[in-house]
């Protein structure tokens, strides 16, 4: 996961068999793999910030569990939604977003992340990752 290209391509390549309605990033770090699948798959991009680690690297735990930072108000009642982020050690982060989808009425929730726990993955975690836009 060293450069945007192999990321890019990886992610263009992946089939995801999910039917969903709306991509859901995980801010800060799902921002731009969300983006690109947005693109890819023509989806409507929302974001949802939340915070467990910090920015250091290697990343230590920030908080005890994770946290919204920012409100999220919108409407996804009925939809099939796609949760992305970059990268999952626990899947606790998205497991608390999939909590947060579900009490504003999504539907049905898959993830995908780079690396880590996820519905759907491009890698296993195995380590420290740098992805490209983490100078």
């Amino acid at each position: 996961m060293e450069d945007f290209h192999s990321i890019f391509s990886s992610l263009k390549e992946l089939k995801i068999p999910f039917n969903f309605d709306i991509i859901v990033g995980i801010a800060r770090g799902g921002i731009i793999p969300s983006s690109i699948l947005s693109f890819i798959y023509e989806k409507e991009l929302l974001l949802l910030w939340l915070n467990l680690y910090g920015e250091g690297m290697p990343p230590e735990r920030a908080h005890e569990k994770p946290e919204l930072v920012r409100p999220f108000d919108h409407d996804i009642s009925g939809k099939n939604i796609l949760i992305v982020d970059d990268l999952s050690r626990t899947g606790e982060t998205i497991e608390f977003a999939k909590k947060i989808l579900k009490g504003r009425g999504a539907s049905e929730i898959k993830s995908l992340v780079l690396i880590g726990k996820g519905d759907y993955f491009l890698e296993e975690f195995k380590g420290c990752v740098k992805f490209p836009w983490k100078f």
